[in-house]
């Protein structure tokens, strides 16, 4: 036995090499939706190059035969694979039924298994000669029945897969290098085995199956699919899978803005399925704009019930950054969306019904106060400062909702002292019995999603320490602490000589919730705790010496 590699085995043989390359590269991928369909048809191939292409390096036939056995029965594994990964990877599972699966699994198992046994039966070939031409020995055999029915399953299965390929590719704008690629992978081996099995000789030695030098095409196309087209991470079923079960709605486009395809959600709240039509169609509006859908809302009634969606677009670009598609979202925000009107509606009653009511109810409590009596008087004068309470009530609920539309916006840098010194002055001359001092340092910047919330905290804090405070000589204290290299927050502090904060007020703070039997008086440190949260911001207590309470506001610094 003597083996005597020619040219067609250093071509199998590179070929083979390619194949378990790509294989061994693809195999970090093996998690991704019909990889491993993918893998296994890589290795198969690579499996029967290889041992195609040795066989042919030795000079008897009894050696040939050892690995044209092997060969055969690594290579049956290939139709059912290819098979196997075209259904995968256009997502059409449902093609793969109980019989099917049976028969993708029983071919190749009962194949392969005739193929390394046939010395015993003779059933894959009945014969086998060696034909030598030069240096080149190759083995030619007569096949029998198993073969031909191995070869009618082969002529079934590969054309279908071969044409679900063919179809994304014309289907596909996302997809299509891809899929052109396997199909173009494709076409060289199954020409060169159709050649070999109807006996045409294209001219080259006889008895030679180019089939397998025909993968040296193959081998390079699948590598750029999954090297330079990330075949394994963007296959049509990924992309299916990911937003099938999605709550909200997903729709993908081609650069013609025509639907390639769109999930469940997007298909009910769209009226029906979309796929194939103009996304134009499913819009009221005469001229469609995706720029100008963006950020609008799509109200829609879906299974009987009324739903708000907000819609907003990406673009899919290739590896050139051009256009290729487009992804519309459709994000349910129904319940949002009844919140902020709810919200809005209980703002507008605050704001307006009950401030006029309570005006009412004052303007009578002042005429009592006018009474002759002193128990009517002081009657009046507390319903007064009870009207004044609610209508105070009301304006913080009015803040509380305006700071609420500016939670999660693009944030901007305020001077700190700046901003923060003419609300002092405004306090000092509404209150000049207060003495508020303060020590800013020039030229510190916060960052706040707007600089309303600030105003707000701080103007927040500003009246608690006034209004609350119980001494002859009422003080305020407002500093400010740089953000330094061990502390990541730049730290505003308004301390007074209060009474302090309650401590019920203060749990309430810490739980982050209200309860019937512990809450705070008011929604004052409220307002403070939420609108400097919603700037990335910390609020924190500390008691004051000798008396009081000092209140301290973390912000982000603003470089």
């Amino acid at each position: 036995m003597v083996w005597d590699p020619t040219v067609y085995t250093l071509v199998g043989v590179a070929a083979a090499g390619l194949f378990f390359f790509i294989g061994f590269a693809g195999w970090k991928h093996r998690s991704e939706p019909a990889a491993k369909a993918f893998l296994g048809l890589i290795t198969a191939l690579g499996g029967w190059v290889f041992c195609y292409a040795v066989g042919l390096g030795f000079t008897t036939l009894d050696a040939q035969l050892v690995w044209q056995r092997s060969g055969l029965a690594v290579g049956g594994l290939v139709p059912s694979l290819w098979f196997l990964f075209a259904i995968q990877y256009t997502n059409r599972d449902e093609w793969l039924t109980g019989p099917v699966r049976a028969l993708l699994i029983t071919d190749p198992l009962v194949f392969g298994l005739l193929t390394l046994t046939n010395p015993v039966h003779g059933l894959v070939w009945a014969d086998a000669t060696l034909v030598v031409e030069g240096s080149l020995h190759a083995v030619e055999f007569a096949f029998g029945p198993a073969y031909l029915l191995h070869l009618l399953f082969t002529y079934v299965v590969t054309p279908i897969g071969f044409g679900l390929l063919a179809l994304a590719v014309v289907r596909s704008t996302l997809y299509r290098t891809q899929a052109g690629l396997l199909v173009v992978g494709a076409v060289p081996p199954l020409i060169a085995n159709a050649a070999f099995t109807l006996g045409i000789e294209p001219g080259g030695p006889p008895s030679i199956d180019y089939t397998a030098f025909a993968f040296i095409i193959t081998a390079p196309c699948f590598g750029l699919a999954l090297f330079r087209f990330d075949l394994l991470e963007r296959v049509p079923v990924a992309r299916r899978r990911i937003i099938a079960d999605a709550d909200d709605g997903f729709v993908v486009l081609d650069e013609d803005e025509l639907v390639v395809t769109a999930n469940p959600t997007a298909d009910r709240l769209l009226g029906g399925a979309v796929e194939g039509h103009p996304i134009g169609e499913q819009f009221p509006t005469d001229e469609f704009d995706l720029d100008g859908i963006e950020g609008t809302t799509l109200t829609a009634v879906v299974e009987g019930q009324q739903r708000v969606y907000d819609v907003t677009h990406s673009t899919l670009s290739d590896y050139h950054d051009r256009i290729v598609g487009y992804v519309l979202r459709f994000r349910d925000v129904t319940d949002r969306h009844t919140y902020e009107q709810r919200l809005k509606v209980a703002n507008r009653v605050l704001r307006h019904d009950l401030r006029n009511r309570m005006n009412v109810i004052t303007g009578w409590a002042d005429e009592l106060a006018k009474d002759e009596s002193e128990d009517i008087r002081t009657a009046g004068q507390r319903i007064t400062t009870t009207a004044d309470e609610l209508i105070e009530l009301g304006e913080q609920v009015r803040l509380l909702v305006e700071t609420a539309d500016y939670v999660g916006q693009t944030t901007e840098v305020v001077d700190l002292g700046a901003h923060v010194t003419p609300l002092v002055e405004r306090f000092r001359d509404a209150n000049p019995s207060v003495t508020i001092e303060t020590d800013l340092v020039a030229g510190t910047t916060v960052r706040v999603p707007h600089a309303k919330l600030l105003t707000v905290s701080v103007q927040t804090l500003l009246e608690n320490a006034i209004t609350h405070n119980d001494t002859d000589r009422p003080h305020v204290h407002v500093t400010v602490d740089p953000a330094s290299g061990s502390d990541d927050y730049t730290r505003l502090r308004v301390a007074d000589n209060g009474p302090g904060i309650p401590d019920s007020e203060l749990e309430a703070l810490r739980r982050e919730e209200e309860t019937p039997l512990k809450h705070g008086s008011g929604l004052g440190l409220w307002l403070a705790h939420w609108t400097v949260t919603a700037a990335g911001g910390t609020i924190s207590f500390e008691e004051n010496e000798p008396r009081g309470s000092v209140v301290i506001l973390g912000l982000r610094p603003g470089e």
